[in-house]
């Protein structure tokens, strides 16, 4: 993801993002998807947070056959909900450009608007 949108989201909810620099943890990569998914994070971002308070972080968010993972420690099953919203959401959304989008049907499986991916 892009740089500032990432640093963005850190300065924003560092309670989610509070082991991003520890030793170890997978966070230390950052955010890795494209841009077109960040609103699907920020959305998630701001409904745990609202929520969950301190007893919730991520470990690792990335791209994973076509979809967006958010692996997390702590929460609740709201946050289990917040979090399949989120990935299921990013199964129509591009990962690119944030337009409705769709998974391809072999390869490499990602998901995008028919403009991105041609």
């Amino acid at each position: 993801m892009n740089p500032e949108l990432e640093q963005k989201l850190y300065d924003d909810f560092p309670l989610l993002f509070a082991n991003r620099e520890q030793k170890g943890s997978c966070m230390v990569y950052g955010c890795e998807h494209g841009d077109g998914w960040h609103g699907i994070l920020l959305t998630a971002c701001k409904l745990i947070a609202m929520h969950a308070g301190p007893h919730f972080h991520f470990v690792q968010i990335k791209e994973k056959f076509g979809t967006l993972r958010l692996y997390h420690d702590g929460g609740d099953p709201y946050c289990e909900g917040v979090v399949d919203m989120a990935e299921a959401m990013s199964a129509m959304t591009c990962e690119l450009c944030g337009a409705p989008g769709k998974q391809n049907d072999g390869g490499w499986i990602s998901t995008m608007c028919e403009r991105c991916r041609n």
